[in-house]
């Protein structure tokens, strides 16, 4: 995954998600669940809204950042979600999940990807998707 940093806020890591490949504008992530992000007990036990929002803007990230790279030296500054839209399609049940994000756009100033959360054992059987608006942040003034 050359050029991509690894996952390592801490957000990400306490819900459990990691990179597995990026490829251009593709990123594909794996979310193995910590107890931060579960429901519940047992059977009735599914994953808080809010640890798959967290996903879909980190995976979006990665993906506006593999299709246009941050360069501070050239004026084009670190990537920041403005918009987020989330459709739960059903309960995501807590265990291993894909989440896969492809950017749609992106330009000098705007991106924009889309993100689908699956669970491993069941790719087709969508659990969540997302579009993701990102904007560039100005570099710091060259010295």
């Amino acid at each position: 995954m050359p050029g991509l940093p690894p996952v390592n806020e801490k957000l990400d890591l306490a819900l459990g998600l990691s990179l597995q490949s990026a490829d251009d504008d593709v990123v594909v992530m794996r979310l193995d669940p910590g107890e931060i992000g579960i429901v519940g007990e047992g059977d009735e036990a599914y994953l808080h809204g809010g640890a798959l929002a967290s996903c879909i803007d980190s995976a979006a990230w990665y993906a506006a950042e593999g299709a246009a790279p941050s360069e501070p030296s050239e004026g084009r500054g670190d990537w920041l979600v403005t918009t987020l839209s989330f459709e739960g399609l059903r309960l995501a049940r807590p265990e291993p999940h894909t989440v896969t994000a492809r950017c749609v756009r992106a330009g000098r100033t705007r991106a924009v990807a889309d993100v689908e959360i699956a669970p491993e054992a069941d790719p087709d059987r969508l659990v969540t998707i997302g579009r993701v608006s990102l904007a560039r942040a100005p570099s710091p003034p060259r010295a």
